[in-house]
């Protein structure tokens, strides 16, 4: 809202002094036009506030630029599987609906913490965002349209494959966070190596060995 504000002063003031200095006249008019387009276009544009991913600015993030996009592409996604959720009778179904949703912003939240995985977000909706949105839409139908026979087949349907698409989207978060983990255990690795070269060494090896029963024997001793 800034942007545009500012942009429009912007704009009104080049416009202004475009026609004084054109001294006025339709050319003046003619030039104050193309003034005021201009300003308002790069006032916008310029203090237009920047995208932020939690609390830092996309463009100081990894591929924040990405991330930003598959996060974009995915809440699109969400909205639209939403609406026809929100459509939705049967109480299982609609239940499951809202799994599916809850487990994938779970994905779209993580890649708004750790950018490199948008990648995987990206395919999670490429692949099945359309096709979810598809069964909904036809399950809907199925529903208003009055043939009750037809119900329980789809229900069944339905269900079972949002129950797969919950666990895929779960899956994909865990296929996400697992470069995470594994970057953690060769850090500890590393700052373990380093600490032994150092002197140092993890806390169960400073500690003497001790063999069965050597406590008891040592009691018995006079």
């Amino acid at each position: 809202m800034i942007g545009v504000i500012a942009g429009f002063v912007i704009g009104l003031g080049l416009a202004g002094l475009a026609f004084w200095l054109a001294g006025g006249g339709l050319i003046g008019l003619g030039l104050g036009t193309v003034c005021a387009v201009l300003g308002y276009v790069a006032g916008s544009t310029l203090l237009q506030p920047e995208r932020r991913l939690g609390k830092v600015v996309v463009s100081a993030l990894p591929n924040g630029q990405k991330a930003a996009a598959a996060i974009d592409d995915a809440n699109t996604m969400l909205n639209r599987v939403g609406m026809l959720a929100r459509q939705v009778r049967d109480p299982q179904v609609r239940a499951e609906a809202d799994d599916f949703i809850a487990a994938t912003r779970d994905l779209t939240r993580y890649v708004s913490t750790d950018t490199s995985a948008y990648a995987t977000l990206r395919h999670y909706t490429n692949v099945y965002g359309d096709q979810t949105a598809k069964l909904l839409k036809s399950y809907v139908d199925v529903e208003q349209s009055g043939a009750h026979d037809q119900l329980p087949v789809a229900q069944r349907e339905t269900v079972e494959a949002l129950q797969v698409l919950e666990r895929a989207a779960a899956g994909e978060l865990s296929r996400a966070v697992s470069a995470k983990t594994l970057g953690i255990a060769a850090d500890s690795e590393a700052i373990q190596r380093l600490a032994r070269m150092d002197g140092y060494a993890a806390e169960d090896e400073d500690r003497p060995a001790v063999t069965p029963g050597a406590s008891a024997e040592g009691e018995r001793k006079p």
